[in-house]
């Protein structure tokens, strides 16, 4: 038995993306004489379309924000995109926020504490990227990990490739993890070519950043690039967006297999099992071992499916290889603590994808994430080869401080 099968997902093989007078269930009318008022409101319709579409969000991803005088409204940590009302915005003071962007480095726990003291009363955690938010110079700023867009920065020619594509009015920074050193670095980026006003920023391994003074400008934005990239992929690789169909009844996950999983969890796991036409392929590829074990597509996917799946059914050993992973890197973070190292993510040629949990609704949201991911490195294989963050980098993601601490029960801000 299985405790979540792979759904359909609505569209077509090259699709357009919602636009901005798609209804979202947000009045962008009622609070028109009030400028502060509308912007927020439009903030949170720019939220639900980008955060209702699986091909630029996932499970709580991404993030969005708008700024008044003195004020940075931003999507909170923790709420998801697709669903967000305006207890989900967090509201930052611009003044402190120029401040930490001015001042000497920050460690994670460092801007923490700087965005509490910023913090609006009554405000709710505020997503790390915040400060990256206050220091792009537009009224509203808006962020996704679309798989198109992270597809062409997960290839061989990675950064060149995406200024081929998306044109070379869009910014593109290399890999650098979420926090103080990303928003300086692309703040530095941004006004290095601050005449030429740029609009959108690609972070290698992340995902895109549009801007705008108006969040539909911003919006816009958004939609003209990875619809750029998707068409891209569907002429040069394959289209990213193809329906995800349940072609096949899902394989029962053996008895002994489901035993080894929760002996070395030491709780009892859900899974998950998902065994159309891509995950068939997909596992059946020759050089699986290899492009299987680069890493995730896109940076935070890793605290939910773990850097690599385990392939075939032996838990035993794919534990000791996570063991041996962490002693390699637990130098990295010192004081770090080891967290559970059976499979999230399972590749096996009978059983097809697997995917487990703490309970059912998270093994299904890392079949999710790992259906995308299966077609994002399928693309990337075809443009010349995929390519990813390094095990160390995954590593830092994996074992963040602002993780570990979420898991020891402290308050801290998160990636999305």
């Amino acid at each position: 038995m299985v405790d979540a099968v792979c759904r359909p997902v609505e569209g077509e093989q090259v699709r357009r993306l919602m636009r901005w007078g798609t209804p979202t269930g947000i009045d962008l009318t009622a609070q028109a004489e009030q400028s502060a008022g509308r912007g927020r409101a439009e903030t949170l319709h720019a939220s639900r379309l980008l955060g209702r579409d699986p091909f630029l969000v996932l499970h709580g991803g991404g993030n969005t924000s708008v700024k008044t005088a003195d004020d940075l409204w931003a999507k909170a940590s923790g709420f998801d995109l697709g669903s967000l009302d305006a207890e989900g915005l967090v509201q930052l003071d611009r003044a402190r926020l120029a401040a930490m962007l001015a001042g000497p480095r920050l460690g994670d726990l460092e801007m923490m504490a700087g965005y509490e003291d910023a913090s609006r009363e009554g405000s709710p955690a505020p997503t790390i990227e915040s400060l990256l938010h206050h220091a792009l110079p537009f009224r509203s700023v808006l962020h996704t990990h679309a798989d198109a867009i992270v597809a062409l920065t997960d290839t061989v020619h990675g950064l060149d490739l995406v200024t081929d594509v998306l044109g070379d009015d869009v910014i593109v920074v290399p890999y650098v993890m979420p926090g103080f050193d990303l928003a300086v670095q692309a703040s530095a980026a941004w006004h290095e070519r601050r005449d030429e006003r740029p609009t959108a920023i690609v972070l290698a391994h992340h995902g895109l950043f549009t801007m705008g003074e108006n969040v539909s400008d911003a919006y816009d934005r958004h939609v003209e690039l990875v619809e750029r990239a998707e068409d891209f992929l569907a002429r040069e690789a394959a289209p990213l967006t193809r329906p995800f169909a349940e072609l096949d009844a899902p394989a029962l996950v053996p008895a002994d297999l489901r035993e080894e999983l929760d002996r070395h969890a030491g709780r009892g796991l859900s899974v998950a099992v998902c065994t159309d036409a891509a995950v068939r392929h997909f596992v059946a590829r020759e050089d699986l071992p290899v492009v299987s074990q680069q890493g995730p597509t896109t940076l935070e996917h890793v605290i939910r499916t773990k850097r690599v799946p385990m392939l075939g059914r032996d838990v035993a050993r794919y534990v000791s290889d996570y063991v041996d992973y962490f002693e390699r890197h637990a130098q990295r973070s010192p004081g770090v603590v080891m967290l559970d190292p059976t499979p999230r993510v399972i590749l096996d040629p009978e059983l097809g994808l697997v995917t487990t949990g703490p309970d059912a609704k998270t093994a299904h949201a890392v079949m999710d994430i790992y259906r995308h991911t299966i077609r994002i490195i399928a693309a990337a294989e075809r443009l010349g080869g995929y390519r990813t963050v390094t095990e160390g980098q995954a590593f830092d993601i994996e074992y963040w401080e602002l993780e570990q601490r979420r898991l020891r029960g402290a308050t801290a801000p998160g990636a999305s």
